[in-house]
C-alpha cells in the first residue's frame, strides 16, 4: 500500500487491512505515527480538544469516525482496550513521534539524530538491523525462561502445600518440617531461578508468532505439565507415607521414615527441573546442557547439599542417614519424573490461538482442548483417593 492510499482510509477500513499490511511505500513520518497509534493505541486522542488539535478546521461530531488515527473511545471499543505490541525503528527528527508512541522505539546510534535517540527506548550502536533480531531473540528467551521457572515453581508449590494440607486434614503429623520446607523453598526460588532463568536463547524462538499483550503467562501445555507432575509426586508421597515403613523396615512417622519421603520429594524436584527446561510438547530435557553451565552448577550444588542435609543434618533438620539402597530407591523415584515428562507430552494440548498476535486462520480446524479438561478433572478424584488413603492410614495407626 502507498501512503496516499493509506491516508484515505477510515479507522474501520484500516483495522481490516492491518493484519495483512506488510509494506507501506512512499509514506511520510506522520503515516508512520498514525500506523503505530492504530496498532497499540499509543498517544491516541482521548478528548474532543485533543482530536481538534490533531485535525484543525475539521468537525469532530461528523468526521471523528472518518479520519485517522481515530479517537480513544472508538479504538478501545474495537479492540477491547488491548492493542498490539509495536516496535519502531527510526533515525530522523521526524521519527520522534512514532518512536515515542511505540512500545519499543529503536534508534540508530551512528546516523540517528539526538531527537530520535531521546524518543527511543533502545539505541542500536552499530546501526545494523541484525542487532534487532538479537534483541527480539533475547527478549523471547527471557520470557520463556520466566515461564519455565513458573512451571517448576508451581509444581513444587502444589505438591508441598497439598501434602501438608492433607496431612493436617486427616490428623497426620506433617511429613516435611519447617527446616525441610525452608530447603525446598530455597530449591524452588533461588536455585530454580538461577538454573532456569539463565538458559541461553534458541534460534527456533524466532519461528514462533509473537504473543499478544494480554496473553496468559501460564499456557495450557504448562498447566498439563504441572498437573501431571504434581499428581505423580503426590501419589508417590502418599505411597511412601503408607508403605514406607513396611518397605524400608522403619517405624511409621519416625525421623527415618520422613527422611526417606523428604529425599524422594527433593529428587523429584531435581529431575523435574530437567523437564521444566521445555514448556511445550518438545521432549529433550538434556539438550544443550553444555551451554547451560549455571544449570549444571545448580543441579550439582542441590544434590551435594541434599546429601549433607540428610547425612549430617541430625537434630537440626530431624533427618537420619540413609543406607545405600535407600538412596538408590529415593533417587530412582525422582528419576521417574523424566519418563513421565515424556508421556505427559503425548497428551495433545495446544496453546490458545488467541494468545498469538496476527491474523487468525479462517476455516481451519477448531482447537480441541478436551484432553486438558480431562486431565484437570482426573486430578480431583486422585486427590480424593489420596485423602482417603491418608485417613485410612491414620485409622490403622489408632488401632
Amino acid at each position: 500500500m502507498t501512503g496516499d492510499e493509506f491516508r484515505k482510509l477510515t479507522p474501520a477500513q484500516l483495522d481490516e487491512i492491518l493484519p495483512r499490511l506488510q509494506v507501506l511505500a512512499r509514506s511520510s513520518p506522520e503515516d508512520k505515527h498514525i500506523l503505530v497509534q492504530r496498532l497499540n493505541g499509543g498517544l491516541m486522542p482521548a478528548t474532543k480538544e485533543e482530536w481538534d488539535e490533531v485535525h484543525p478546521g475539521r468537525d469532530y461530531d461528523t468526521e471523528k469516525d472518518l479520519l485517522l488515527p481515530g479517537y480513544k473511545q472508538e479504538w478501545d471499543a474495537s479492540r477491547g482496550g488491548v492493542g498490539e505490541v509495536v516496535g519502531v525503528t527510526g533515525d530522523g527528527t521526524n521519527d520522534g513521534p512514532a518512536l515515542k508512541a511505540a512500545d519499543v522505539g529503536l534508534s540508530m546510534g551512528l546516523s540517528g539524530t539526538d531527537v530520535a535517540k531521546k524518543a527511543s527506548d533502545i539505541i542500536i550502536m552499530d546501526d545494523r538491523f541484525s542487532s534487532i533480531v538479537k534483541a527480539v531473540l533475547w527478549g523471547r528467551s527471557v520470557f520463556d525462561n520466566i515461564r519455565k521457572f513458573l512451571q517448576f515453581q508451581l509444581t513444587v508449590n502444589v505438591v508441598a502445600l497439598t501434602i501438608t494440607f492433607l496431612s493436617a486434614l486427616v490428623g497426620y503429623n506433617p511429613p516435611l518440617n519447617a527446616v525441610m520446607m525452608l530447603w525446598v523453598n530455597l530449591i524452588m526460588d533461588t536455585m530454580g531461578a538461577l538454573a532456569l532463568g539463565t538458559e541461553p536463547p534458541k534460534v527456533e524462538l524466532l519461528d514462533r508468532h509473537p504473543y499478544r499483550r494480554n496473553a496468559s503467562l501460564i499456557s495450557r501445555p504448562m498447566w498439563r505439565n504441572i498437573l501431571v507432575q504434581a499428581t505423580y509426586q503426590l501419589s508417590l508421597l502418599v505411597y511412601l507415607l503408607n508403605k514406607g515403613p513396611e518397605l524400608y523396615d522403619c517405624e511409621d512417622g519416625s525421623s527415618r521414615h520422613f527422611t526417606i519421603l523428604f529425599n524422594a520429594f527433593v529428587f523429584c524436584q531435581v529431575f523435574n527441573e530437567f523437564n521444566a527446561r521445555e514448556i511445550g510438547d518438545m521432549f529433550d530435557p538434556f539438550n544443550a546442557l553444555g551451554k547451560s553451565p549455571m544449570f549444571l552448577m545448580v543441579i550439582g550444588f542441590t544434590v551435594y547439599a541434599q546429601w549433607l542435609i540428610v547425612e549430617y543434618g541430625g537434630d537440626f533438620t530431624q533427618t537420619e542417614p540413609l543406607a545405600l539402597t535407600e538412596w538408590q530407591w529415593t533417587v530412582g523415584y525422582g528419576a521417574l519424573s523424566i519418563p513421565i515428562g515424556y508421556f505427559m507430552r503425548l497428551i495433545p494440548v495446544s496453546e490458545d490461538p488467541k494468545s498469538f498476535a496476527g491474523l487468525p486462520e479462517k476455516g481451519g480446524p477448531k482447537l480441541d482442548n478436551s484432553h486438558l479438561r480431562a486431565t484437570l478433572f482426573a486430578f480431583f478424584p486422585i486427590l480424593a483417593a489420596l485423602v482417603y488413603q491418608l485417613a485410612w492410614e491414620v485409622e490403622e495407626l489408632k488401632h
